[in-house]
């Protein structure tokens, strides 16, 4: 074997692997969808805070510690929820009902600057059906995927993930194509 030839053949393992990687990736960025986890007390008093600022529900004393534990650094750092969720808790050992946001997760949302929700109104959820759905008691692949859930992933992420791979896909099949044609022409012996 000449040395060209191991190294078209060192390439071509190379570019196989790369090839394995992707679908690997890709397989991992499919089965590892945010609506697989089950939902623990403190993410569902996160969430409650996530929609409009404040906890609306009222859940085991346990939960709130729990919620503040698994607050993203980012939140806890940039945001009022920490202090939220202690009001809430606070609130509800006292049995009194929870208190007002003292800020809003999602500025720019409203009809003008400084906009609230109104009255009685908890924000919106966006709950698209994923295809397949079997409704209760059916498959946990077939659950509502929720969009405004605090820890779901972004659907921009989503589409350039998309992009990325199909660009693999095609600079991939363009590099089998160059490698067919390749080895249709054969140098003449020498």
């Amino acid at each position: 074997m000449t040395s060209s030839a191991r190294r078209q053949t060192s390439i071509n393992r190379a570019a196989y692997s790369l090839a394995l990687l992707a679908l690997a990736a890709l397989a991992a960025l499919t089965l590892a969808s945010p609506g697989n986890a089950a939902d623990s007390c403190g993410k569902k008093v996160v969430d409650d805070w996530y929609a409009d600022g404040r906890v609306d529900g009222t859940y085991p004393a346990h939960c709130y510690d729990d919620a503040i534990e698994i607050l993203p650094r980012d939140v806890r750092d940039y945001s009022s929820a920490k202090e939220d969720i202690e009001r809430a808790l606070q609130n509800r050992l006292r049995g009194l009902p929870a208190p007002p946001a003292t800020t809003d997760p999602t500025p720019g949302d409203g009809d003008g600057p400084g906009s609230s929700p109104e009255p009685g109104e908890t924000g919106t959820t966006d709950t698209t059906p994923i295809p397949g759905d079997n409704g209760p008691g059916g498959p946990e692949a077939g659950a509502t995927v929720d969009t405004a859930s605090a820890d779901s992933v972004p659907v921009p992420l989503l589409i350039l993930a998309g992009l990325a791979l199909l660009l693999v896909a095609a600079g991939s099949a363009g590099y089998l194509a160059r490698r067919v044609q390749a080895r249709r022409v054969q140098p003449p012996p020498a």
